[in-house]
């Protein structure tokens, strides 16, 4: 699973919107390198950071993956509905 460490990938998130149309990430899922399908559940999330001038969001998240806590940037594209994983910090 070293795909982990790859990032501006494209993934497919599970999240929940309250009524005032706020994002909270609650999983997300790639295909790794060998072609399997990669969850992980986001354990908390760390901060949010808005920005206005391209419509999207980034999200500070941590996870353990393989016995490993790890902290990701998921980045959320406003305009495209799109998800992306940005970062992984090791």
């Amino acid at each position: 699973m070293d795909s982990i460490l790859c990032t501006n990938i494209p993934i497919q998130i599970i999240s929940f919107t309250d009524t005032d149309g706020k994002i909270t990430p609650m999983r997300f899922r790639f295909t790794d390198r060998d072609g399997s399908q990669v969850t992980v559940n986001i354990e908390r999330i760390v901060s949010t950071d808005r920005k206005p001038r391209n419509f999207g969001t980034n999200y500070e998240c941590a996870a353990t993956v393989g016995g490993m806590q790890r902290r990701f940037s998921l980045y959320y594209s406003g305009l495209t509905g799109a998800w992306m994983l940005s970062r992984v910090e090791q």
